[in-house]
Order: C-alpha cells, then sequence, then structure tokens
C-alpha cells in the first residue's frame, strides 16, 4: 500500500514544461534586407503620427510584428494598397519569413 502511495505521489508531483523558443525577428536582417522593402512601398503613408503604423524605424516595425498587423496586411495583399505599388511574391516571402524568424 506505501509502494501505491509513493507512486501516485511521484507521478503527481512530475510535470511537463514545453520550452517554447521565443523569435524574435533580426534587426541586422531588418536594416539590409527588409527595410530597403518597406522603405519603398510602406513609408510613404506609413511615416506620420495620422498614420495608425509608423514603419520608419525598427521599433514601429517590431510593433507591428508584434500585434501581428504586418504579416496579415502583407500576405493578405491589403497593403499597400495601390496597385503600383504592390509587393512582389519574392517581397511578401522575404517579409514573411522574416516575422517567422525563418
Amino acid at each position: 500500500m506505501r509502494f501505491s502511495w509513493f507512486l501516485l505521489f511521484l507521478f503527481s508531483s512530475c510535470s511537463y514544461n514545453e520550452i517554447v523558443p521565443v523569435c524574435k525577428p533580426d534587426e541586422q536582417i531588418f536594416s539590409n534586407i527588409v527595410q530597403p522593402i518597406i522603405e519603398a512601398n510602406c513609408v510613404a503613408c506609413h511615416e506620420s503620427d495620422a498614420s495608425p503604423r509608423i514603419l520608419t524605424t525598427y521599433g514601429g516595425v517590431i510593433d507591428a510584428v508584434n500585434n501581428h498587423s504586418l504579416k496579415y496586411q502583407v500576405t493578405s495583399l491589403q497593403m499597400p494598397p495601390y496597385g503600383s505599388n504592390a509587393l512582389s511574391d519574392s517581397e511578401i516571402d522575404i517579409i514573411k519569413n522574416w516575422i517567422d524568424c525563418e
């Protein structure tokens, strides 16, 4: 009987804690690869306080990454809204992969 209580205690005190890696998009990749795409296609509308998102700085872009709006807007083709400034498939992939830390 004592042994069964011991086993019950032993297994009830065990827990499984999954470690989930935290990914932070790399600032150097942003500066070298992502920022030029954003500057060419997004900053004209997202550089002032009148815009809901300021995308002129790494911090502003990271805020848009953290609230999931940047990835959604880019991959859903909602931004940029004008056909002439549409992102290419490769530009969309670059931004998406940077956000996903791939």
